[in-house]
């Protein structure tokens, strides 16, 4: 039985919004569909005082679970923006949600969105490991990480080279000891057929992976990385210790990919390209477009098409390939791309 005086509510505010935002239909469906367990609330308890980020979540998951549309990242973004703009709206009939007041459409809810979808997904989405919590918990372990082992030690030099450089976990792997230039403080990426960069480290990464070496006891490896008994590495052992203590701690996605893409999302934000990355990390382009989508805040979204279409109206380009350009890049409806117009 749903809940009478939310489905007038919706119906209300999507006849406003109807023409622009046609796709927020089976968003408000799924909602109002969720929301049915409070079908006796009054409007004012069910979304001042029930509904929190969790139900927003789950409510999300369900929408996921029950349209056959709804299969990539932007579904998350679209369903959480329609649900914010709804409690925008809300707010100005002074109904005010104070756990929603930060919105939905945020990185660490997209996240928790994500994790509980992956085995629903036709496609996984690939996203970095960020959360705050979480972060600051591998930071306490890698302190914790005896500094005179080498594996141990070894390990808290893989993570920054990983959340700095965006390194896919077979770059690290096939890492040779000749790679790494001790007096030059560089480091040499191969990419198979593609050839190979060498790039600068940061001094501090340079100093503890020389230190890495120093300490390390199979001084005659081929391999730059290995396990604690010298044979190399495997996607298991890169992050072997602190995948462990991640577990302990019940911290999901945790794994060379995930911490990869965090720094895939660092690499973005500085300014790199997708095909930059994709040379830099060796990893696919999915897997960068992911991160790129992300990271997109609304606001975000907002803010970068409007500078972009201002640079391609100054230079002439006609209003249909324009059109046609944000629709592609931002997988936007027809509808909504007229609305930048």
């Amino acid at each position: 039985m749903m809940n009478e005086d939310l489905k007038h509510e919706l119906d209300i505010y999507y006849e406003t919004i109807k023409e622009g935002r046609p796709n927020y239909r089976s968003c408000y469906n799924s909602f109002l569909e969720y929301c049915s367990k409070f079908s006796e609330y009054s409007l004012r308890k069910l979304l001042e005082e029930t509904i929190t980020i969790s139900d927003i979540e789950m409510a999300c998951i369900q929408y996921f679970k029950n349209s056959r549309k709804a299969t990539s990242l932007e579904a998350i973004q679209r369903f959480l923006t329609a649900i914010d703009q709804f409690f925008k709206y809300l707010k100005n009939k002074k109904i005010v949600n104070s756990h929603l007041e930060d919105g939905c459409r945020r990185k660490e809810v997209i996240h928790r969105i994500c994790i509980g979808l992956n085995e629903e997904l036709e496609q996984k989405i690939y996203l970095p490991f960020d959360g705050k919590n979480e972060l600051k918990i591998v930071e306490e372990q890698i302190k914790l990480l005896n500094k005179n082992n080498f594996y141990q030690f070894g390990q808290s030099v893989i993570y920054r080279l990983l959340t700095n450089y965006g390194f896919k976990e077979k770059i690290i792997i096939n890492l040779k000891l000749d790679d790494f230039d001790r007096k030059k403080g560089t480091l040499l990426i191969n990419f198979e057929e593609e050839g190979s960069i060498s790039i600068h480290l940061r001094e501090d990464i340079f100093l503890d992976l020389d230190r890495y070496c120093t300490l390390h006891k199979y001084q005659s490896r081929v391999h730059l990385f290995t396990k604690s008994n010298g044979i190399s590495l495997t996607p298991d052992s890169i992050l072997g210790t602190l995948k462990g203590r991640m577990k302990r701690f019940d911290i999901p996605n945790f794994t060379p990919t995930s911490v990869a893409l965090q720094g895939v999302a660092a690499l973005i934000e500085k300014g790199l390209t997708i095909g930059e990355i994709k040379i830099l990390t060796g990893f696919e382009t999915q897997k960068i477009e992911d991160v790129s989508k992300y990271l997109l805040t609304d606001v975000d979204v907002e803010e970068t098409i409007n500078a972009k279409l201002s640079i391609l109206k100054n230079l002439g380009v006609p209003q249909q390939t324009i059109l046609a350009n944000i629709q592609e890049q931002y997988n936007l409806s027809p509808e909504d791309s007229k609305k930048y117009l």
